[in-house]
């Protein structure tokens, strides 16, 4: 396989998970939070377990997969409610907006931890993304702190789901960098969540007043089932046969990608303060990755000026 042809496939996961919040607020409407989150979680950790199987554990460290499995679940379990819980297709693709600090909030944990040094340009890129997702909650109106207040409000359980999911998955991708020593358990990870999800369902509702599913629900379901776990295979594809580079700068735009996706398959509209938002919350995302790859980008500038200098 060439490597322009494996990072084709690694951007196939960008868009394979763009399309995640439009699928799973549609499957979520129509059979209800609970038991949408449950299906998709167990269908992907089927495929998943066919794709990659449970590595050999014992080569992996205790403390690391008791941490980075609870870590990882409570991380999908509060980005699939966050999405679920909304109250309107609108709504569901505003806060999936709020997950996507997670680039911004991981380098500044990173920085926490000790792992890259303090540069300004951090706290810009994250007052950045902030400001992003601030202006998305003035809706079509003009920017006011009551109209902000107002519409997080109406749903507050959701924007608090998004953002503590995006602050364990920053935590989750420090940890895993830091101590998986390359491993990659993720069919373990949904197999977990799946089975938390299946105990929750019997433990605190009626399996018996389940509502029904339809053909064209279990066709959602499986779409997005399919593209959750391939999205995953897609990447591992992409980040180890392709150019690394580009698929890590293209995932920045993926706060573009979704809510493009997600308006097509919920067949909405949305207001140009929403992507006047979301290209800020890309652009502080931007700016956390040049703080940290500002030497690097600084040497490749200059190479290419002394070549066209020299040319």
């Amino acid at each position: 396989m060439s490597k322009n042809i494996a990072t084709l496939i690694g951007f196939t996961a960008i868009l394979q998970w763009s399309s995640i919040v439009g699928l799973l607020k549609t499957i979520s409407s129509k059979i209800g939070a609970d038991l949408a989150v449950t299906c998709m979680y167990t269908f992907s950790a089927i495929i998943l377990l066919l794709l990659f199987r449970i590595p050999n554990l014992k080569q992996i460290s205790k403390y690391y997969l008791l941490f980075a499995t609870s870590l990882f679940v409570v991380y999908e379990l509060c980005f699939s409610y966050a999405i679920a819980l909304t109250q309107t297709p609108e709504q569901a693709i505003e806060i999936s907006l709020v997950g996507y600090l997670w680039p911004s909030l991981t380098i500044a944990t990173l920085i926490i931890f000790k792992e890259l040094k303090f540069n300004f340009l951090v706290v810009i890129g994250l007052v950045i993304s902030l400001s992003g997702i601030i202006l998305i909650q003035t809706g079509n109106g003009a920017f006011s702190w009551v109209s902000v207040l107002h519409n997080i409000q109406q749903n507050p359980i959701s924007y608090i789901l998004a953002l503590l999911g995006a602050s364990l998955w920053a935590l989750y991708c420090v940890i895993t960098k830091k101590y998986s020593n390359g491993h990659n358990p993720i069919a373990l990870f949904f197999l977990v969540v799946a089975v938390v999800l299946w105990l929750k369902m019997f433990i605190l509702h009626d399996i018996k007043s389940m509502p029904s599913i339809d053909t064209t629900t279990l066709i959602y379901m499986a779409i997005l089932s399919t593209v959750t776990a391939l999205g995953y295979a897609a990447w591992n594809i992409g980040i180890i046969k392709g150019n690394i580079t580009i698929l890590v700068t293209l995932s920045y735009f993926s706060p573009v990608f979704s809510p493009f996706i997600s308006m097509l398959i919920l067949q909405t509209s949305l207001s140009s303060n929403f992507w006047s938002g979301t290209i800020l919350v890309t652009l502080g995302s931007l700016v956390c990755w040049i703080s940290t790859n500002w030497q690097p980008i600084k040497a490749k500038l200059l190479a290419l000026k002394m070549k066209y200098t020299c040319d």
